[in-house]
């Protein structure tokens, strides 16, 4: 008997992930490349998102799995009718709705927000399991975010409600930043802070003012964070994307300053980690369709 599955892409600014998954969220394939590049430009016309998800149909093929649909999440503000409305990381020249709808073509095909994608997958089987609502956070080579009402990520009028990484840095943390918190704080602002490609360079290099930068970006998280309990309240922060969910001093200085601004409030939202790891934007973009 054939089992059923959904095609998912995760197309990030440094990887495209893609996965076939079961109903239930299990990951029963899963494959990954570098994002194409060419100069600055990632993906330039969606060849690499071609590629992944032409692959993953004939590896559903090849395992005897038959595929009900596909779904993607990327890293640009999308539309709820499921259309890119910037170009922010991926160079694009068609919609990816209309380049996978045309690689798929018996089945439905979504395609969301990279990040209300890997909302989704903690609403539906992670840990903003069962909540009625939370603030997720992703925290990788980027930074971006969503809110997350009665297990569905919150759009926006213009799907625009994702960036968290375009608010100021605290000025408390450091009142001479020129630019936004995902330049400050993200895994690529980080790596350009200190001179280096990313966070893990930064690691790897050691020493005081290697500390201090990872420290600053932690502490301007957790005051960020704070201030986005007192605006929405949610049940829980859920913090996923790769530097998000491993520990560190970037998610100990968040966490420190984080429960420091919220000491006062009699039960603060607790700071929970993303427990689908890598696959919850590929759970969740699965569960787009």
């Amino acid at each position: 008997m054939s089992t059923f599955v959904t095609a998912a892409l995760d197309v990030g600014g440094t990887k495209i992930a893609a996965a076939l998954v079961t109903a239930d969220g299990t990951v029963l394939h899963r494959d990954e490349r570098p994002t194409l590049t060419a100069g600055r430009l990632r993906d330039p016309g969606l060849a690499g998102t071609r590629a992944a998800a032409g692959d993953l149909l004939a590896a559903a093929r090849r395992l005897g799995l038959t595929v009900t649909g596909l779904g993607a999440g990327f890293p640009e503000y999308v539309a709820a009718d499921g259309l890119l409305t910037s170009r922010e990381v991926l160079a694009w020249d068609k919609q990816p709705l209309d380049v996978l709808s045309a690689l798929a073509l018996d089945v439905p095909c979504a395609v969301g927000s990279d990040v209300r994608c890997g909302a989704l997958g903690e609403a539906r089987h992670g840990a903003g399991r069962g909540l009625d609502g939370f603030f997720y956070v992703s925290l990788g080579t980027g930074l971006s975010s969503t809110f997350v009402l009665d297990g569905t990520p919150v759009t926006g009028a213009r799907g625009e409600a994702i960036a968290l990484g375009e608010f100021e840095v605290p000025a408390s943390v450091d009142p001479n930043w020129p630019g936004n918190l995902e330049s400050y704080a993200s895994g690529r602002g980080i790596g350009e802070r200190f001179g280096v490609a990313g966070t893990r360079e930064v690691l790897a290099a050691g020493g005081p003012e290697a500390a201090a930068v990872l420290d600053s970006a932690g502490r301007a998280l957790g005051t960020v964070l704070a201030a986005v309990v007192r605006l929405l309240d949610p049940a829980a922060i859920v913090v996923g994307g790769g530097l998000g969910s491993a520990a560190g001093p970037v998610r100990a200085a968040m966490e420190r300053v984080y429960a420091e601004h919220t000491a006062a409030r009699p039960a603060a939202p607790p700071l929970l980690t993303a427990t689908l790891g890598a696959d919850a934007g590929l759970v969740g973009a699965a569960a787009l369709v």
